[in-house]
């Protein structure tokens, strides 16, 4: 399952970097620099450009891959269909959402008067006193990348089900096969 979560690192590096930076005192609205690693602000920034190249490339269909590697690791490591159905529709969902709001979910915490992302690019956006770019803004408008990528991942699932369900009607049917 730890390929399932791989293309979302970028948000847990996001939240846990906030988190560090709650912990050491720092708020994301003033203009003292946070010293965690080199700097909260550029982790945070590098962080949404990694988020905002994974979702747009699940976008472009990149989820049909990773789905269907996903589904090929989940048929063998369960044995009962109904497990692998399960888990082919709940990677499906998160793959059909998570990219495309992940990041924007990720930074609305950070939102302060001197960030407030937005789809139109409009003002600066600084965090822990640091300038995180307008990636933040182009994260808000990623969720629009949802029409493309929500319908690749839902395919990719039904693909799978057929797939599954008629394997083991078949594996089914010869067990049941007397032998001779």
């Amino acid at each position: 399952m730890l390929f399932v979560v791989l293309p979302f690192v970028p948000e847990l590096a996001i939240l846990l970097t906030s988190l560090f930076a709650a912990i050491s005192g720092c708020q994301p609205g003033t203009d003292t620099g946070c010293p965690i690693g080199s700097s909260a602000a550029e982790i945070i920034r590098h962080a949404l450009e990694a988020s905002l190249l994974v979702g747009s490339r699940f976008g472009d269909g990149l989820a049909a891959l990773w789905l269907a590697a996903c589904c090929w690791l989940i048929t063998l490591g369960w044995p009962r269909l109904w497990i692998r159905l399960l888990l082919a529709f709940a990677v499906s969902l998160i793959c059909a959402f998570v990219p495309y709001f992940g990041p924007m979910l990720s930074i609305g915490h950070l939102v302060n008067p001197k960030c407030s992302p937005n789809e139109g690019g409009v003002g600066d956006c600084i965090v822990y006193g640091g300038d995180v770019g307008s990636v933040a803004h182009k994260v808000v408008s990623l969720g629009w990348r949802i029409i493309e990528g929500a319908p690749i991942a839902i395919g990719i699932f039904v693909v799978y089900a057929i797939v599954a369900g008629i394997i083991e009607l078949r594996s089914r049917r010869q067990a049941l096969r007397p032998l001779g």
